[in-house]
């Protein structure tokens, strides 16, 4: 008579001890985890634009408020203005000259169009080889700049529009946008 709890030749197979996984459950775990990273990949990808809007923001107020501070502090130390704006359209550049029989004179020409398309140069005086780059028309670039006189040689309206952009280079992305900045300035002299 056997005894119970032994196995025999004859009896039951013992029951063995599961051990691994079966391809059914990779398969589960590989379709499970597919459709969790593909629940979370479109917030990740819009942080990442928001971010990059963010930095190009920056980026244009940044170089927008250098320049309109450079006007300022040279405004601030000249007692006259003068303004050119070429009236033959379109008007490649505008320069914005200051003044002052004691020093303190600058001149501001911000190109729109022609071999500088871009870029805003300051140099002491319009005629000096001597210039300062503010805008480089690379990253940032003036799409336009103008200025008007309210008061004779005394108060200026500067508008200045300035874009950054990724969208240039060899592969442009038709993703991404430039971000346009507007500034507009009232710049007293003296």
């Amino acid at each position: 008579m056997p005894q119970f709890g032994r196995p025999t030749s004859h009896g039951p197979c013992p029951k063995r001890q599961a051990r691994g996984v079966t391809i059914i459950e990779v398969l589960m775990t590989i379709v499970i985890s597919s459709i969790a990273v593909l629940a979370m990949w479109p917030p990740f990808v819009a942080e990442r634009v928001f971010w990059n809007k963010g930095k190009r923001q920056t980026e244009a107020q940044r170089d927008a408020q250098m320049a309109m501070r450079a006007m300022a502090r040279v405004a601030r130390q000249s007692n006259t203005s003068t303004v050119f704006n070429p009236s033959s359209p379109p008007s490649n550049f505008t320069e914005i000259e200051f003044l002052n029989p004691f020093g303190g004179s600058g001149c501001f020409t911000g190109f729109v169009g022609g071999a500088f398309a871009g870029q805003l140069w300051l140099r002491e005086t319009c005629e000096s080889p001597n210039t300062t780059v503010l805008i480089d028309g690379v990253r940032s670039r003036i799409t336009s700049i103008a200025a008007e006189e309210v008061v004779d040689d005394r108060l200026l309206r500067v508008r200045v529009v300035v874009s950054h952009r990724l969208r240039g280079g060899p592969n442009p992305d038709p993703r991404q946008e430039d971000e346009i900045l507007e500034t507009k300035l009232f710049l007293r002299n003296g």
